[in-house]
């Protein structure tokens, strides 16, 4: 039960007796994030819930032969479970769990202990189960690009409340606080004042430095500046083109490059700090090296204005 609050399940409220709970529970199936199977065959391991239905021998097989095939382990029918790898475990688990063509499919973490490719396999399926056979998924991730990739709604949860809900645009470009832009990866985030708006672009002071970006946010409004490292391009000051879309052109001194996977972090700062994030390709080809004097290209429809709510200062 709830600790508190109501869980409604398709127009009904789960704190009903136990056979109404009983009936909606059958509607649903979960995968964990660590695959778990009988010491039986991979046939038998996928027809569990349907020999619980009452369904017969052949055809459950049937059934679990179709979900088999859906998630590419066809050939595995007659193989012991708990032989296989943790990737081909979790496509067990996971036709095991859609073989009763549940109306609600909760995922806890399916890719996290895997390599990329049986990740990618799991991705594959589970967007299949979503638009193919119209189940409404659950899945809870520490992934932040996998639920973008796969989520059509997406709620943070940060410390133990749901801090904000929304499409993908919502939650990673319009952060509706600090925490949970962090949460997301934004590293920017700069507090500034609107000293002009001229039809909603407006002019920031950050300390002496000035941005462009567009917001509502009125002349004298304390706001705060959320920029994804992924948005700023950096060029060496000489190569920086006359006429350029982007508005904000802020010079700086690189203070240190950590690598991520095939990126590069590059994090500047004197006038203010800005991340962005390259590839090695291009880090490599513009010799980027700590020290540096470059420039941060950012547009103004890149940089996401949040007012705060500490509310106005003079002029």
């Amino acid at each position: 039960m709830p600790s508190e609050g109501r869980l409604i399940f398709d127009g009904t409220d789960t704190n009903a007796p136990e056979p109404v709970r009983l009936a909606i529970r059958r509607r649903m199936s979960m995968v964990f994030q660590k695959p778990v199977v009988l010491n039986t065959t991979v046939l038998e391991n996928v027809a569990f819930g349907l020999k619980f239905r009452g369904k017969s021998g052949q055809e459950s097989r049937a059934k679990a032969r179709e979900c088999l095939e859906l998630v590419g382990l066809s050939g595995f029918a007659g193989r012991k479970a708990i032989t296989l790898s943790g990737g081909e475990m979790q496509r067990v688990a996971l036709a095991r769990a859609i073989v009763t063509e549940p109306e609600v499919l909760l995922l806890d973490e399916p890719t996290a202990n895997l390599d990329p490719v049986s990740s990618e396999v799991i991705e594959d399926f589970i967007v299949h189960i979503n638009r193919k056979m119209h189940t409404t998924i659950i899945l809870s991730t520490h992934d932040m690009v996998q639920g973008q990739r796969l989520a059509d709604r997406i709620g943070v949860i940060i410390g133990g409340t749901i801090a904000q809900t929304g499409t993908i645009t919502e939650i990673f470009y319009q952060p509706k606080s600090h925490g949970i832009a962090r949460f997301v990866g934004v590293d920017t985030i700069l507090q500034g004042v609107v000293r002009g708006n001229d039809q909603g672009l407006a002019k920031i002071a950050v300390g002496d430095t000035l941005f462009e970006a567009l917001t509502s946010a009125l002349p004298g409004r304390k706001v705060s500046l959320f920029i994804r490292p992924e948005e700023v391009v950096l060029t060496k000051p000489e190569m920086v083109p006359p006429i350029t879309s982007a508005r904000n052109q802020i010079t700086g001194t690189i203070t240190k490059m950590l690598p991520v996977g095939p990126f590069i972090r590059v994090i500047i700062d004197n006038p203010v700090p800005i991340t962005a994030l390259i590839t090695r390709r291009s880090c490599t080809e513009m010799g980027f090296v700590a020290g540096m004097q470059v420039v941060a290209g950012i547009k103004a429809t890149a940089i996401y204005v949040l007012p705060d709510t500490a509310g106005s200062i003079g002029p």
